[in-house]
């Protein structure tokens, strides 16, 4: 069994017994055990080894690092696309034991058990966490297991000096403070050990070392708890004994303020029923550890509504008061400080204006002051940032901060433990049940209702915008309004309402980074649905890793949806917007070739695996950007996600006037297995005929024919291309001479005219070598002995059936 070590040196031991371990092994275990049973992507693992500066060949290096550990830690160590996944029991590593100790003693109601359990728990760091590993993308870990211990320490020095032990602890408290130098808690802690044991001067000694290293370093002042401390130590009186734990149900008292500031629900509120659920299935219970609440999404879909409703049914479940605070997020400009934002939840509790801290740091201090053993329900609205948030997180589970953001925040799930709830569109049963409830039923009987529906995109505020419009124009028919919508669904708004989706929309891209933007505008410019990765990176004509970063931003920004491995889409009123920003580039054209060329370069590349010894026109450029694997696995995949967008990037491309990329593009997607739709082979054709090259309309009228071929009810169709397909082609083109005259072949002889079935099958023969190609070629004479048998030629269709026989089995031994 594998154990790894991270609480100190990294270790591996399997059985029991040590494992040596290469540097760069070592970072790698480490990357995958800090993650164990979860995916990492090989991007995300070369991007974590070695950050911006990557070794030649990554890919490469990465999956020999994988193959040498493996050999020493055993099949713990999986692939698993698109990457490797560490799989570990439940406590195979010293982290998971810590973490579960930890809520063990945390859940512990007997001071004595928690203290015992903390100790256990502290025992199992043997130094430094992660020593020995020295990966950029390890620093984060790094750091959030420092402030774990840390933060472990404060926990055990809290319950033991509960216990009495001050004389024992204030040799570790004075190491730990000089450790930590800056950390209020713990001199707090060292100050209480002391005044207990009768050492007052040393008590107020230690609280001055600490303001003096906190002006001179961060140029503030201790916290108001401390400062409380400090006053009481000078005054010579008690610290205030623990309050019990106040009950859930319990009243508050009547002096306290209890604000209720949860506006208005919204009308017709429908739709989210499991978004509802979800939030009262994620409230902390009396146990739990604090939690922040994040419901995100784009702008427009309800995230405010959606959080007030629910606010609205469980008010009773914070007795001490509801406040709602607007952070503006979406806005830069109108952003609430954090500390403006303090203010407005202390002025809710009650604290004068005037007496409000002027320092961010003062008003945080006072607020978690406030709020201790109160049960609060704090939502913020539009936070933009982490910085706005953190202040107002309550620092236990009593009192709960709800955000909603535009953005994913992901950054909080750091600092705190965050559960996130990303907001779809309605679906249409939904989306059509609110317009009706706004309009009336009997306003959308008339043609055109679904229409307008779907125009709308699922988006609540299109929908009430919708709604609204209609409701004012009694008499517009709804196909007039949805002819209306086409224009502008995402821009529609009513007087006195200055909101639209497109604003919303707009505000999201002006807050990103300009590279993140600038891509978002280029993948506006895209015909098809989905984009992967690699299209995504040639589109801004970036590296993969840059581009990924770039889509993180986008996918954080709910600008982007990340369907798959590698494989990303947008909603469709965002791609509306995506292809409004698109049209304004200066060098849209630029863009777009690049797109077209990356779909031809993949496809060549992907045809020429295929037939190898094909005489391939030569296509100009190299697939720069490749979405498969350096070993070619991952084509089935990739020519499976991109089929629906195939027609769309073939209409594209023929509408850009290129007529040779044009059907290039479509026979290279046929001969590499893609499922090419027949209108699409139809446009390549088109293409080819007026390029006046034999080759090409040869090519083109086989493609088309065979694709025909497979529609039962175009067989006529399929046979008035592939019969011209058969004079046009030469040997030169590889497979497809004879896959055209096997498959007319097959087509003559359904119809009945067994003696061209014969000649094609025959033709079909003289294009293949049995010495190179055995098992095309066995295949093609079962063909022609099923043809010789149907036209009465018996004994000869016999002999070319064992004929082939024969050929099978000395192909496959």
């Amino acid at each position: 069994m594998l154990e790894v070590v991270l609480l100190g040196p990294v270790e591996a031991r399997v059985d029991g017994v040590g494992v040596p371990l290469a540097p760069l092994e070592r970072n790698l275990l480490a990357l995958l055990a800090l993650s164990p049973g979860t995916v990492l992507s090989t991007e995300r693992i070369i991007d974590s080894l070695w950050g911006e500066r990557p070794p030649a060949q990554p890919r490469s290096r990465v999956q020999g690092l994988v193959s040498t550990l493996r050999r020493k830690v055993g099949d713990a160590l999986m692939t698993r696309h698109p990457g490797y996944v560490l799989s570990l029991p439940p406590y195979g590593s010293d982290l998971n034991r810590c973490e579960d100790l930890a809520r063990q003693a945390r859940s512990a109601t007997v001071p004595v058990s928690a203290a015992e359990l903390l100790n256990r728990t502290l025992g199992l760091w043997r130094g430094e966490p992660l020593d020995g590993v020295n990966a950029p993308g390890i620093d984060a870990d790094r750091a959030r297991l420092t402030e774990l211990r840390v933060g472990l320490l404060e926990e055990r020095f809290e319950v033991e000096l509960g216990l009495g032990k001050h004389a024992e602890l204030i040799g570790e408290l004075i190491a730990a403070v000089a450790a930590q130098p800056l950390r209020e808690r713990l001199a707090g802690q060292l100050m209480l050990a002391l005044y207990r044991c009768n050492r007052q001067a040393d008590a107020l000694r230690a609280y001055q070392a600490l303001r003096e290293r906190l002006a001179e370093e961060l140029g503030g002042d201790p916290c108001a708890d401390l400062r409380e401390l400090h006053a009481m130590i000078l005054r010579g009186g008690e610290p205030a004994a623990e309050a019990p734990p106040s009950s859930p149900s319990r009243e508050p008292r009547e002096a306290e303020p209890r604000p209720a500031q949860m506006p208005a629900g919204v009308g017709h509120f429908t739709g989210r029923d499991g978004d509802l659920a979800w939030l009262s299935a994620s409230l902390p219970g009396p146990a739990d550890e604090a939690r922040v609440l994040v419901v995100t999404g784009a702008g427009g879909l309800g995230k405010t509504a959606l959080v007030v409703r629910w606010a609205h049914t469980v008010a009773d479940r914070f007795p001490d008061g509801q406040i709602f605070v607007e952070l503006h997020g979406a806005g830069l400009s109108a952003a609430l400080s954090a500390g403006s934002a303090l203010g407005s939840v202390l002025l809710a509790l009650g604290v004068a204006a005037d007496q409000l801290p002027v320092s961010a740091e003062e008003r945080a201090a006072l607020y978690r002051t406030m709020i201790h053993r109160r049960r609060l329900l704090i939502v913020a609205d539009d936070a933009g940032s982490v910085a706005q948030l953190l202040p107002l997180v309550p620092p236990t589970a009593g009192s709960l901060v709800v955000a909603t953001s535009r953005s994913s925040l992901s950054a909080l799930s750091a600092h705190h433990a965050v559960r996130t709830r990303t907001l779809e569109p309605l679906d249409p049963d939904a989306a059509h049940a609110l317009l009706r409830a706004i309009v009336g039923p009997e306003r959308l009987r008339g043609e055109g209702a679904g229409e307008v529906v779907s125009l709308c995109g699922g988006w609540p505020l299109s929908i009430r915008l919708a709604g609204a419009t209609l409701a004012a124009r009694p008499r517009q028919s709804l196909s007039s309004f949805a002819e209306e919508l086409r224009e502008h669904a995402d821009a529609l708004s009513v007087a006195d309402d200055p909101r639209t989706v497109r604003a919303a929309l707009a505000e999201t891209h002006a807050s990103l980074d300009p590279a993140a933007g600038r891509l978002f505008a280029q993948l506006g410019l895209l015909p098809g649905a989905t984009v992967c990765l690699s299209l995504a990176a040639a589109t801004a004509g970036t590296s993969v890793l840059r581009a990924r970063r770039l889509l993180d931003e986008l996918i954080s920004a709910n600008l982007v949806i990340e369907t798959g491995p590698d494989r990303y889409t947008l909603h469709d009123m965002v791609r509306r917007f995506a292809r409004r920003c698109g049209a304004g580039l200066v060098d849209r054209e630029i863009v777009e070739e690049r797109v077209v060329r990356w779909y031809v370069a993949v496809f060549d590349t992907l045809a020429r695996r295929l037939e190898p010894d094909r005489d391939w026109p030569v296509v100009p450029g190299q697939p720069e950007w490749s979405p498969f694997e350096p070993d070619g696995s991952g084509t089935e995949r990739f020519c499976e996600a991109e089929s629906p967008n195939l027609l769309a990037v073939v209409r594209w491309t023929a509408e850009r006037g290129d007529r040779t990329l044009t059907w290039r593009l479509v026979a290279l997607a046929h001969a590499s297995g893609a499922p090419v739709p027949a209108e699409a082979c139809e446009i390549g054709l088109a293409a080819a005929l007026m390029l006046n090259d034999r080759r090409a309309a040869g090519e083109a009228h086989a493609r088309l024919g065979l694709v025909l071929l497979r529609d039962p009810l175009r067989l006529d169709d399929a046979d008035g291309h592939l019969t011209p397909a058969v004079e046009l082609l030469d040997a030169g083109d590889g497979r497809l001479p004879s896959a055209t005259s096997f498959a007319l072949g097959a087509l003559r002889a359904a119809q009945g005219r067994h003696g061209e079935a014969r000649e094609a099958m025959e033709s079909a023969l003289s294009h293949l070598d049995p010495g190179r190609e055995p098992l095309s070629y066995a295949v093609a004479l079962l063909g022609y002995a099923e043809v010789l048998v149907g036209s009465g030629a018996v004994d000869r269709g016999h002999e070319r059936f064992a004929e082939a026989v024969i050929l099978c089995q000395a192909a496959v031994g």
